[in-house]
């Protein structure tokens, strides 16, 4: 499956990265002491075929400080796809709320046999934070998602879980500003576009 940013398609090299800043100390015996923020956030790393160098130019320019979306890339290490047309094709919340940092969700509407694939991207619909899943999910009548990061954000119950191809994955993201983008041409030749870098916007 190809992905696109403002029209242009993604090409490798493509990094993923999660940021999540933890701050870690030594004592006297040697004992480490980690302590989590408990903030997290995706960051994309990539470049672009680019079919319109000038337009492309126009919209980095002109968008360079917009909050922007783009589709979530899956990392699809397994070939796995899954669409609409499925038994899969629509799970929800279970009964009752989802707490802020619960990292098990139980879900309804998997359907017995199902799987869902460990490292899936996944969003809830009531909020645009993107989560990975930790472990493969198979439906057998009482399913749950083990989901990093935790919830940053309550979930009531029967809340819509987009996972699949089709679900329209969207990322919320800011262009990192320390990576300031021009287009570079040689001889009168456009060369490249460079790096473009986002940041999940929280």
């Amino acid at each position: 499956m190809a992905y696109t940013f403002q029209g242009q398609q993604i090409v490798a090299p493509f990094r993923l990265s999660s940021n999540e800043p933890v701050f870690s100390a030594d004592s006297v015996s040697l004992r480490v002491r980690r302590v989590k923020q408990g903030a997290q956030r995706w960051e994309l790393e990539f470049k672009v075929i680019m079919a319109d160098a000038s337009s492309t130019f126009a919209d980095m320019v002109s968008t360079f400080h917009d909050k922007l979306t783009l589709e979530m890339p899956q990392l699809n290490v397994r070939g796995e796809a899954i669409s609409s047309g499925t038994s899969t094709s629509s799970i929800t919340t279970f009964s009752g709320t989802q707490l802020v940092g619960d990292s098990t969700i139980a879900i309804s509407g998997l359907g017995l046999g199902n799987t869902i694939n460990k490292g899936r991207f996944i969003k809830f619909s009531n909020h645009d934070k993107i989560y990975l899943l930790t472990e493969t999910v198979t439906g057998d009548g009482s399913d749950f998602l083990n989901i990093y990061p935790s919830l940053r954000t309550s979930v009531a119950g029967s809340t819509q879980i987009l996972y699949r191809d089709t679900d329209a994955i969207t990322l919320s993201a800011y262009r990192d500003i320390t990576n300031v983008q021009g287009i570079t041409y040689t001889d009168g030749v456009l060369s490249e576009l460079g790096t473009i870098n986002l940041i999940e916007a929280l």
